[in-house]
């Protein structure tokens, strides 16, 4: 998937959970989450998080789709910004979740338990494809409607 459909996916999913109340510093665990959405994608040159020198030297030494998009490293960099601040904390992991399951549908695929394990998903999107357009339509308007509607009931 590319960058904006994750942040699309982030923010529905960001929303939804905020819907439940279960966040104190909604600018933190919102900035967290977008942070954590694109930050599998570190490793790859093309990608958003990708286009700095610091990335260049993680790709050396990192295929794309491996430790960043391990649940195991992301709930261990989570973990850490955890103990900074839990809706830090909990906005990465969200994040990095969302990124991790919609990459899951493209057509490449991830390991959820890489290094660890085989837990391979590979599905049916086609990356900056027409499916996964529509995709990032839908998870834009339905986050957008969502937010409308949980602050319209605050009122």
């Amino acid at each position: 998937m590319i960058f904006r459909t994750h942040i699309a996916f982030a923010f529905l999913a960001g929303v939804f959970i905020y819907t439940y109340n279960l966040i104190d510093n909604w600018i933190l665990f919102f900035l967290f989450l977008f942070i954590g959405a694109g930050f599998p994608d570190i490793d790859h040159s093309k990608s958003k998080f990708g286009r700095n020198v610091l990335s260049r030297i993680i790709g050396i030494f990192s295929k794309h789709r491996k430790i960043f998009h391990s649940l195991f490293f992301g709930t261990a960099v989570s973990y850490l910004f955890f103990l900074f601040d839990d809706d830090a904390g909990f906005g990465f992991f969200l994040g990095l979740v969302s990124h991790v399951v919609l990459d899951s549908l493209t057509k490449q695929g991830i390991n959820f338990l890489y290094p660890f394990g085989k837990f391979n998903v590979n599905g049916f999107v086609k990356t900056g494809g027409l499916l996964e357009t529509a995709l990032f339509y839908f998870f834009a308007a339905a986050g957008i409607v969502l937010l409308l509607v949980m602050t319209s009931q605050s009122f």
